[in-house]
């Protein structure tokens, strides 16, 4: 009887697309511990009308545009652990919302949505927000604080972190375009 051997070698083009892959992951690792220390060191000592910025959720928007649902959410759920340990926080708030941000904004990015800066500037607006709504949403509807000015807040700190959409948004179009550019010679 004739025994087939099974060859577990990689060719060249999975090795290649393998390489791609794990180099646009250590990109975005890098991006996102960027983006934490930035947030962390700088942001957190600068204050506007007693609001801080944030800009996670629009990094977070950004990589689900260009990597799709399932890498918008896994980035999502990356940057939302991160996030949590490093806000000193006592919840999953962001360990929930980012991989639901990512999900959605990766899936309309895949499906109806183009990939360009206006949409993204909508996108990474409306994610501002919502982070900033789920933030204030415990205070608002447990601790029975005042609601305008938790809506102030809220518009305050999306507003204070809009200028920083587009430093977020060019490295990751940057390195996406770069990969699709070098994957067309494979």
């Amino acid at each position: 009887m004739k025994r087939n051997k099974i060859n577990f070698q990689l060719s060249d083009m999975k090795l290649d697309e393998l390489w791609l892959k794990t180099r646009r992951g250590v990109l975005y690792a890098l991006y996102l511990i960027g983006a934490l220390l930035v947030q962390n060191v700088i942001l957190s000592h600068v204050a506007l009308f007693g609001v801080r910025a944030m800009f996670l959720p629009a990094l977070v928007v950004a990589a689900a545009l260009f990597e799709g649902g399932w890498g918008g959410g896994l980035f999502g759920l990356a940057a939302g652990i991160l996030s949590d340990l490093f806000f000193g926080s006592q919840s999953v708030l962001f360990t929930v919302l980012f991989p639901v941000m990512g999900f959605i904004a990766g899936f309309l990015g895949d499906f109806y949505l183009n990939k360009r800066l206006f949409t993204y500037c909508i996108l990474g607006a409306a994610a501002l927000f919502l982070a900033a709504f789920a933030q204030m949403f415990s205070l608002l509807f447990y601790e029975g604080q005042s609601s305008a000015a938790l809506w102030v807040t809220a518009l305050l700190q999306t507003l204070w972190s809009l200028p920083f959409l587009f430093p977020s948004y060019y490295p990751v179009s940057y390195t996406h375009l770069r990969a699709h550019e070098t994957d067309q010679y494979l």
